[in-house]
């Protein structure tokens, strides 16, 4: 790691069910405990909080950071970690709208199926605590998710032995 003071900000999904932030929650605190000495918090795009301005500011506020590295803790690039994540986090994105093929902005959404009467195809990345927007002088490094990678692959065999 360079000299520059860093924080971690673990980014999932959010969801309504608490199995997201359990799984993060305990990345977070493996990290800790290999590294007690870097600052790491975990936060959520959406529906659940923390947001990312509010575990950003909680990593500033308590260290006085030069650089946070956001890693999003997904298994694949989409349209969160492309366009949505570098928004909220106000960095630059090269994200291309017309090179979704085949998809003419129409954005998938989490609601309940009965909420329609409220959502009229809003984008479903808008939620209260969003609005804030995050406030770091220092540098922001967006990570790739966790991608392909043997490791992960590992994981995959074990699920399927363990059901044989």
């Amino acid at each position: 790691m360079s000299d520059k003071k860093t924080g971690i900000l673990l980014l999932s999904h959010g969801s309504r069910l608490d199995d997201g932030e359990e799984v993060i929650k305990a990345y977070k605190e493996m990290y800790e405990k290999e590294f007690p000495e870097i600052p790491v918090e975990y936060g959520f795009m959406e529906i659940r909080k923390p947001g990312i301005p509010e575990t950003i500011k909680k990593l500033t506020t308590e260290n006085d950071l030069e650089k946070i590295v956001v890693v999003p803790v997904f298994v694949a690039h989409g349209l969160h970690t492309k366009r949505d994540i570098p928004g909220m986090l106000g960095i630059e994105s090269d994200f291309d709208e017309e090179s979704v093929s085949g998809h003419h902005h129409h954005h998938h959404d989490h609601h309940d199926h009965h909420d329609h009467d409220h959502d009229h195809g809003h984008h479903h990345h808008h939620h209260d605590h969003d609005d804030e927007k995050v406030e770091f002088d220092g540098e922001i490094v967006l990570t790739d998710p966790l991608g392909i990678d043997t490791r992960l692959y590992e994981i995959i065999k074990d699920r399927v032995s363990e059901n044989l």
